[in-house]
Formats: structure tokens, C-alpha cells, sequence
């Protein structure tokens, strides 16, 4: 489980495969034990090996059908470690288990911070105003949804430490929809 508070961004240095490697010079993430959970632009992988600064995850088919880990990339992504007992929980409750991909036909960045990201596709019975939402990895709020957008509030610390700086329209990216409204649709269409 994670919260959503990126810790740092890596460096896609290959996908050969199905075995994914990313460089990270981030102390956090050195001397890890093997077969550690990392949060990957919000994707739940497990560590298969690190050797010289140098990550690698073994990807399901299942990650590469439902991520951006299949698509061209920006190339680099957010990480995060998982929660610990003593630790903040900052963001959200974040499983790692990414729902879709949202394709970003526009970026408006308003005055006030607010970002508006105009989608080619999702899925509005899970998007909720002042409600918790995860584009790779991070954790958000969402603000004003429509049925083709919606806004987010992106501060200066959120965009300098995360890989939304390299984003760009027609980008790709890892959407996790909050689990607390995931399991109340659930319960609604169980009656």
C-alpha cells in the first residue's frame, strides 16, 4: 500500500521484454531487499534485482495491458516506496493497482495552481469532486469533474518532484481510482 507522495522520479533505462529497468540515484532506494514493493507511475511492481543504481521489475501481461508501461513513455517515471507502520499518511490510500490509462488531449494551467486535463476517455462514476484520484502514482483531488475532464490541483512542490513537468498532450497516463468509491459502487450494484 502506498499513499501517493512521490519520493522521487527514475529513469526508464529499459524494457526488454518483459523485464523493465530504471535508474535512480535517490539514496532511498539503494540496498533494497529483494522482492520489495515499489510504486512505479503509481504501478505496484516488485523488485527482481538492483545492481548499480539500476532497478529491475519483471512486468505481467496484466500491468502491460492496463499501464502506460506498454506505450511510449516520457521516460521518466514517479516512485515511491510502501507504507510503513511509522509512517505520514500524507496523500491516500493507494493500492498500486492502476484501473486504465487516460490519454490527455489538454492541459490548462489556471492562475490559482489548478491544472484542468481534458481525457479521451474515463470513467466518471469514479471521479468525484474534492474526492481522491492517482495519475501515476500521485496522489490528487479532484476539482470540477465534467464527463470529458477534470481539475486538479497541482502545487510547485507536486509538479517539480513528480514527472508531471514532462507531460505533454497526447501523453499517457496511469489513473487509479480512489478504492473507497470503487467499493461503494460495488456494494451498489450487489443490491
Amino acid at each position: 500500500m502506498f499513499t501517493g507522495i512521490i519520493s522521487s522520479i527514475g529513469k526508464i533505462t529499459r524494457l526488454d521484454q518483459n523485464i523493465l529497468s530504471i535508474s535512480t540515484y535517490d539514496e532511498k532506494f539503494k540496498n533494497l531487499e529483494i522482492g520489495t514493493s515499489v510504486a512505479v507511475d503509481g504501478c505496484c511492481l516488485t523488485l527482481i534485482s538492483e545492481v548499480n543504481e539500476i532497478l529491475s521489475f519483471q512486468i505481467s501481461e496484466e500491468t502491460f495491458r492496463r499501464t502506460t508501461l506498454n506505450k511510449e513513455h516520457c521516460g521518466s517515471v514517479n516512485l515511491e516506496l510502501p507504507l510503513t507502520p511509522s509512517s505520514l499518511m500524507s496523500g491516500h490510500i493507494v493500492q498500486g493497482h492502476v484501473d486504465d490509462t487516460l490519454k490527455i488531449l489538454d492541459i490548462i494551467n489556471h492562475q490559482n495552481n489548478t491544472w484542468t486535463f481534458k481525457f479521451e476517455k474515463q470513467n466518471n462514476k469514479f471521479v468525484v469532486d474534492k474526492g481522491s484520484i492517482t495519475l501515476n502514482g500521485i496522489s490528487l483531488t479532484v476539482v470540477s469533474p465534467r464527463s470529458n475532464d477534470f481539475s486538479v490541483a497541482i502545487i510547485d512542490e507536486t509538479f517539480n518532484k513528480t514527472n508531471l513537468q514532462y507531460l505533454n498532450i497526447n501523453d499517457f497516463v496511469n489513473v487509479e481510482y480512489d478504492i473507497i468509491i470503487k467499493y461503494l459502487e460495488s456494494l451498489q450494484n450487489d443490491n
